[in-house]
């Protein structure tokens, strides 16, 4: 892609989990003056780091990674949110070359290409704020909707049970303000920016028996320690706790299957979503493949650097 010198330039850099995305960042970042934007849907949760192979502190603070200990796991987070953050990150830097690592394709999709307002019924989120009417009342939903959309709740009735359980709903699902959502009806790409995708094609064997190694890893590190620390703050119910792993972890721990039983799970499981996301990424025609991760650092870097 050809682009102007001055127009910031996004390397990203996706594929299959255990495709070894991160280290291949860190690989090209010491070729390409950067910084790394996660692209990973579990790395945003704070506390929650084994599981979700999150970069160390050691290597965060070598190289800068944004959107990774974001938020709370009892918040909300969405590809709205990710697609705001990241933009925002861009546009606000002062550095030229960003390197997108993940394999969250919905996110990454988000930050080029737009997404379009969804703002149907989340019966997940309504059930939750739902909950919280029948257990804190109307008045409690109602403050809250003022904190986040000040214009949208002088917009209607504090006594309204229907349009405050909307509008927070409607904020909740996608990170926006009833009253943004009425300024905006269309999606849009990201604006004067160039970017290239690159993958790494790795075979079925290679990639499983990876697979294993870094789940055999994560029970070393102490996959099982953490999760029975996080079950002493936060409530079984987070997101992050349905998750490949922590989800059965928490089933070994809730003494519903042996540990062995749980290990074999995830990574049965992994595989099994490893070959979702092969299938999703190989639709894509803006993938540039290589089969040597030489071939694809020196690709990427010349496109950094030119």
């Amino acid at each position: 892609m050809k682009i102007s010198e001055n127009k910031k330039k996004l390397i990203v850099l996706t594929g299959t989990t255990c495709s070894e995305k991160s280290s291949t960042a860190l690989n090209l970042y010491d070729l390409v003056k950067s910084e790394i934007i996660s692209a990973d849907s579990m790395l945003v949760y704070k506390d929650f780091d084994i599981g979700s192979a999150k970069p160390s502190i050691s290597v965060r603070k070598k190289v800068k990674h944004h959107l990774i200990d974001v938020v709370s796991p009892l918040e909300e987070f969405n590809a709205w949110a990710y697609m705001r953050m990241s933009r925002e990150i861009i546009k606000k830097s002062e550095t030229k070359n960003f390197i997108v690592v993940g394999g969250t394709q919905l996110y990454i999709k988000a930050l080029l290409e737009g997404l379009d307002i969804d703002i149907s019924k989340d019966n997940e989120i309504r059930n939750s704020i739902v909950n919280d009417f029948k257990n804190k009342g109307l008045k409690y939903l109602y403050s809250k909707l003022k904190k986040i959309d000040p214009e949208g709740a002088k917009s209607i009735s504090s006594n309204d049970k229907q349009r405050v359980i909307r509008y927070l709903e409607i904020n909740y699902s996608t990170g926006m303000s009833v009253s943004e959502i009425f300024l905006r009806n269309t999606k849009q790409r990201l604006q004067n920016i160039g970017y290239i995708k690159v993958a790494m094609s790795i075979e079925k064997e290679y990639l499983n028996k990876k697979i294993d190694e870094r789940v055999d890893k994560m029970i070393k590190d102490g996959l099982v320690d953490e999760i029975k620390r996080l079950r002493e703050i936060y409530p079984l119910n987070i997101k992050p706790f349905r998750s490949i792993g922590y989800l059965e972890i928490n089933k070994y721990l809730n003494s519903d299957i042996t540990l062995e039983n749980a290990i074999e799970l995830i990574k049965i499981r992994t595989k099994q979503f490893a070959k979702r996301q092969r299938t999703w990424l190989r639709k894509d025609s803006e993938i540039n493949w290589f089969d040597k991760f030489d071939d694809l650092i020196t690709f990427s870097a010349k496109y950094g650097t030119s």
